[in-house]
């Protein structure tokens, strides 16, 4: 089996990567610009010379903020990006896995919210994301959508961020009452590459079991780095500006038979906290 990576620099792409080659499985790593996703015959092409049996697509555009003013280039590069890789694998015979997120739904379930529960994006990002899965879902039948909870353990996440403030002695404001499941990138990679050996195909919710707030996340990590910080919760309606979240980000824990819950967030943590340099 060989696996195509797009997105390699990314936190889950490099996390796959790590984990792939762990496992001795053959894989490919790729990222913009000279994998650009926008650009349908060239990647095409390029997927063909790589002949994968498994794509893992981890969407280009991630930044929140940003496609609030640029709708075009987001819907882009993860609506029609996602198109383009559902047909370049159906091109060449490869499964394909696209990461998705909890952004595609309104949250306001007043539950964590299920893979069958219906789509209402409430800002540009997670109408791209919408586009995105539904590409994948309508042209192939071997895919696995994850949609899996905010990452971290590594690059600018929310514990370098809190753990920076702390050094700093800083006041960090992050919102206090929107929720969501801190997934480890690592334990992300880990059920990834096994699922890609099943034919599980369909939509998983992936997470760390824990739901927090940005800042409880944030004072959970000063608490086991064993620092002090400063943590101001905040309502969102108080955070500068920004696009409209999902206040419910939560997601139900829903995995093939025979995979084991993730481990809890302050497991996940104190592994993160112990193993990467912060």
């Amino acid at each position: 089996m060989k696996v195509l990576v797009t997105g390699a620099t990314s936190l889950p792409g490099s996390a796959i990567l790590r984990e792939l080659e762990s496992r001795t499985i053959p894989c490919l790593g790729v990222d913009a610009p000279e994998f650009d996703v926008t650009k349908d015959a060239d990647v095409r092409r390029q997927v063909q010379e790589a002949a994968p049996d498994v794509i893992i697509h981890c969407i280009p555009y991630t930044n929140m903020d940003k496609a609030e003013s640029e709708p075009a280039e987001c819907a882009g590069a993860n609506g029609f990006g996602a198109l383009t890789m559902a047909r370049a694998a159906n091109e060449v015979g490869a499964k394909l896995v696209l990461l998705s997120t909890a952004q595609v739904f309104p949250g306001t379930a007043e539950r964590p919210n299920g893979i069958n529960d219906p789509y209402g994006p409430r800002n540009v990002y997670g109408m791209s994301m919408v586009q995105a899965e539904d590409a994948v879902r309508s042209l192939m039948t071997r895919y696995y959508v994850v949609r899996t909870g905010p990452l971290f353990g590594g690059g600018k996440d929310a514990v370098r961020t809190a753990l920076r403030a702390s050094q700093d002695n800083r006041e960090l404001r992050l919102a206090g009452d929107r929720i969501a499941n801190p997934t480890y990138a690592p334990d992300l990679a880990k059920f990834l590459c096994s699922l890609i050996n099943t034919n599980y195909y369909g939509i998983w919710h992936a997470r760390n079991e824990g739901a927090y707030s940005p800042a409880e996340f944030a004072k959970l990590v000063i608490k086991k780095a064993g620092r002090t910080g400063r943590i101001v919760a905040l309502p969102d309606t108080e955070m500068p500006p920004h696009a409209r979240r999902t206040m419910d980000c939560r997601l139900a824990a829903e995995l093939p038979a025979g995979f084991s819950p993730f481990p809890s967030v302050e497991n996940a943590l104190e592994r993160c906290l112990a193993e990467v340099s912060y």
